[in-house]
């Protein structure tokens, strides 16, 4: 895990257009980005493009950015993150979740299983679906998403907690 001193020479040497440290800062970042754009697409390759455009974005602004935190730096990629999610949503005149074969873990992956998923998420409200997806998908902290969401620390987690158990509950009604 990068600590704040090290994502903030990152980003410094990134500025200072510094090929090494670009090349570290986006290997890191990306490994947040990608899985959570992933689970928003209906293909990969919507996913590698959409993930390329925020990229494209973050290393042509981050000359405005000014480092304080990693969550804080998480959540301006985030942001970008979600525009261009949101995007993309406008111009398939769409907002269905795709699944990967296995993404649940602990619930057997078929496609039945991830279409009945991919129905009760849809079915949830926007912040407790970002929790999930942020912290399963992006593998993000509580509260590195706190700051992205603007809420504490605290908060996310209960309503992660509150909405993995509304998930099993209408899974189990669901599925025989």
């Amino acid at each position: 895990m990068e600590t704040n001193e090290n994502l903030s020479s990152l980003v410094e040497k990134t500025k200072m257009k510094d090929s090494e440290g670009s090349r570290m800062l986006y290997e890191h970042l990306v490994d947040k980005v990608f899985p959570f754009v992933r689970f928003r697409t209906n293909t990969e390759d919507e996913a590698l493009d959409l993930t390329q455009d925020v990229f494209v974005d973050f290393f042509t602004h981050i000359d405005s950015f000014t480092f304080e935190t990693g969550a804080q730096l998480y959540a301006y990629v985030f942001t970008i993150t979600r525009r261009k999610l949101a995007r993309h949503y406008e111009k398939a005149k769409r907002s269905t979740i795709a699944f990967e074969e296995g993404v649940m873990g602990e619930v057997p992956s078929t496609a039945e299983t991830d279409s009945e998923l991919a129905h009760i998420l849809e079915g949830l409200d926007v912040r407790s679906r970002e929790i999930i997806e942020l912290h399963h998908f992006g593998r993000h902290t509580f509260g590195e998403i706190a700051v992205m969401l603007g809420v504490g620390e605290s908060a996310v987690r209960v309503a992660h907690h509150r909405t993995l158990a509304l998930l099993r509950e209408r899974f189990n009604e669901r599925t025989p």
